[in-house]
C-alpha cells in the first residue's frame, strides 16, 4: 500500500488517499468541495496541506499548472525545481516543484487589510513525486486568517482558496 510520507498515521488516508478529510467552514470552501465531489476529483487534507493525486508526471503536471495560471492572467513569479537545486549540490531527490504565483488584485486587497499576510504570499502550489505517484498540494489561505489573526478580509481569503482550487481542478481535468 502506498501513502504519503508523514501522513501514514492517518489510517483512513492510507486506505484511500483520494478521500476528502477536511471540514470546510466557509461557503466558498464548501462549494469548492462539492464541485470536486461532482467532478470525481477529490482532495485529501492532512497537516494543513490539501493534496490531490495527479495521473501524469511531475513535469507534465507542473507545465499544465503553469499554463492554467498564465491563462487566467495571474502573475507566475517562478517555478522552483528543488530536485535540480539538490542535484547541483550532489543530493538526490525525487522531482519536487513549487509554483509561486498570485492574483495581483486579491493579493493587494489582502495586504491592504493586513500587512503581515504578505509573509505567506505569493500563493504556492507544490507538485512532487513519491512512491511513483505524482501529487499536487497547497496550504489553504484560510490558514493565514488564523496565523495572522486577520479580521475583515474573509471574502478575499475565500476567493484565494477558490482560485487555487479552480487552478488545480482545471489542471487535473486537462487531457
Amino acid at each position: 500500500m502506498k501513502c504519503l510520507s508523514g501522513f501514514c498515521r492517518l489510517s483512513l488516508l492510507c486506505q484511500n488517499k483520494r478521500k476528502h478529510r477536511t471540514k470546510p467552514s466557509h461557503v466558498y470552501s464548501l462549494l469548492a468541495f462539492f464541485a470536486f465531489i461532482l467532478s470525481g476529483i477529490s482532495p485529501v487534507s492532512a497537516q494543513n496541506l490539501t493534496v490531490y493525486l495527479s495521473k501524469i508526471s511531475v513535469e507534465e503536471t507542473t507545465a499544465k499548472l503553469e499554463n492554467v495560471i498564465k491563462s487566467k492572467d495571474l502573475l507566475l513569479f517562478e517555478t522552483v525545481i528543488h530536485n535540480k537545486i539538490a542535484a547541483d549540490r550532489g543530493v538526490f531527490m525525487e522531482p519536487t516543484h513549487i509554483l509561486l504565483f498570485e492574483d495581483p488584485y486579491l493579493t493587494s486587497q489582502l495586504i491592504a487589510c493586513e500587512k503581515t499576510a504578505a509573509y505567506d504570499l505569493p500563493l504556492k502550489i507544490m507538485v512532487w513525486e513519491e512512491n511513483d505517484d505524482t501529487y499536487i498540494g497547497y496550504i489553504d489561505p484560510i490558514q493565514m486568517r488564523r496565523r495572522f489573526m486577520i479580521h475583515g478580509c474573509e471574502d478575499t481569503i475565500d476567493q484565494m482558496t477558490a482560485l487555487i482550487v479552480r487552478i488545480i481542478n482545471e489542471t487535473l481535468k486537462q487531457r
